[in-house]
């Protein structure tokens, strides 16, 4: 690839406001917490010889409304729009301006998400979706129902902090690994990265008849610019009418909420256009770092 000069280097985005039409925080069954800004730089290359036209980025923003945020705004001067999905993502879509040949730009973009500091209550009316097997999460397989079954208690909670305490003691934290090798092979072998960790402690809730689901996102104590490799996973439980946090590689059980800003929950189909992408599809050639 040819080099690129430093003068073929613009700034996309430099922080102008938007507001989420009608995303106003519910103080009803949740304490308000701190407010949290993130900041992220994305390199935009065009790989080819020729102008790049109607290329579309589309990526995850936090959950516009989630058991432990509230989504503020997104700052950034591009035209995008701001869509839900039947998940409750904010699936953010951003349209781009024609790539000169061989050109690289950078889009800087931010969102300003406000943290509880308690899990909003929420019903879970259809918990069959946060029960079944999927594609890493092998609720039906013997291994798993046999696992889980030592771990069964009197109350749901009691089970879940077993779940917490096994999945904490069996897994070695293994750093990053590239792939997703899912709750069973996490069994098998005894570590894996926060992904398996999650999907271990889903698998183990499922199978015991507590809803759970795998969420991915940031992990800060305050605002912060995030790198690419500090993306995590953790769990989420439904337990006592909220979605409560287990995060069994970082060892935190039902705390420390309001430093996890959630992105995506986990689910074996596409349910948008960044279909099974873990954070963010580009419609097009342009090459995307985050």
């Amino acid at each position: 690839m040819r080099a690129v000069r430093t003068s073929r280097r613009a700034v996309l985005c430099r922080g102008a406001a938007w507001w989420a039409a009608g995303l106003s925080m519910r103080a009803a069954g949740a304490e308000a917490g701190p407010e949290r800004q993130l900041r992220f730089s994305i390199t935009l290359t065009n790989p080819t010889g020729e102008t790049l036209q109607d290329q579309v980025l589309w990526l995850y923003a936090p959950l516009a409304d989630g058991p432990g945020q509230k989504l503020l705004r997104v700052n950034c001067a591009l035209p995008h729009e701001l869509n839900p999905d039947p998940l409750g993502h904010a699936v953010l879509k951003l349209p781009l301006p024609p790539m000169a040949p061989w050109g690289t730009k950078v889009a800087a973009l931010g969102f300003d998400v406000a943290m509880r500091r308690s899990p909003l209550p929420s019903s879970l009316d259809d918990p069959r979706p946060w029960l079944k097997p999927e594609r890493y999460i092998e609720v039906d397989d013997a291994r798993i129902r046999e696992a889980a079954a030592a771990l069964k208690r009197t109350t749901a909670m009691e089970t879940a902090q077993a779940i917490y305490e096994s999945v904490r003691a069996r897994l070695q934290y293994a750093g990053y690994v590239a792939d997703d090798l899912g709750a069973l092979q996490a069994l098998r072998q005894g570590r894996g990265d926060c992904t398996e960790y999650a999907f271990l402690a889903v698998a183990l809730a499922r199978a015991n008849g507590i809803p759970a689901r795998m969420v991915g996102g940031y992990v800060t104590e305050g605002s912060a610019a995030p790198r690419a490799e500090e993306y995590h996973n953790w769990a989420e439980l439904h337990l006592d009418g909220a979605w409560r946090l287990l995060d069994a590689q970082k060892e935190h059980w039902l705390a420390l909420a309001e430093q996890y800003v959630a992105f995506r929950l986990y689910r074996d189909e596409a349910v948008n256009p960044i279909g099974l992408a873990h954070r963010f599809r580009m419609d097009g050639r342009l090459r995307v770092r985050m």
